[in-house]
């Protein structure tokens, strides 16, 4: 059952209005434009999740998407949250063209796309330190947390 829907987010709208309100020749279009089309790839890899996700049983499983939450007085964004009676499980979705391959010297993920290297930040560590809020976080909320968890 989807608790919490995914919306379009408070960006993309904002970008959608900028873009749709400055001439086309200002020269932040391409900008602006870069940006709106990295955050539209973004959100459909996050959409992408729906179909897979649609196989599970209503009354088993709870789905929150684009769940912000409190820690130490800032907050952290987890794509999508799937909760069980036994498991939480923290999804985190990329969507990246190109050829990737993760670094673990540099704690990195690659893209190879056009014959262009390109580093980001690497995703399993955002999911092992969003592992670690959401644990404080349950544990501040009173949730029993089992110490047999990764």
């Amino acid at each position: 059952m989807i608790v919490k829907p995914r919306d379009i987010p408070l960006s993309i709208m904002k970008l959608k209005a900028l873009k749709s309100r400055l001439p086309h020749n200002h020269p932040k279009i391409s900008k602006i434009n870069e940006a709106l089309v990295i955050s539209l790839a973004g959100l459909k890899g996050e959409n992408s999740i729906d179909f897979p996700l649609s196989f599970l049983t209503d009354n088993k499983y709870l789905i929150f998407h684009d769940l912000r939450l409190e820690y130490n007085q800032y907050y952290f964004q987890i794509d999508t949250l799937l909760v069980s009676k036994s498991h939480i499980l923290i999804i985190e979705v990329k969507n990246i063209a190109g050829t990737i391959y993760f670094d673990q010297e540099f704690n990195q993920m690659i893209r190879v796309k056009d014959g262009i290297e390109e580093a980001f930040a690497d995703p399993l560590i955002q999911v092992q330190r969003h592992e670690t809020q959401l644990k404080s976080w349950l544990k501040k909320k009173n949730f029993l947390i089992s110490p047999f968890t990764h």
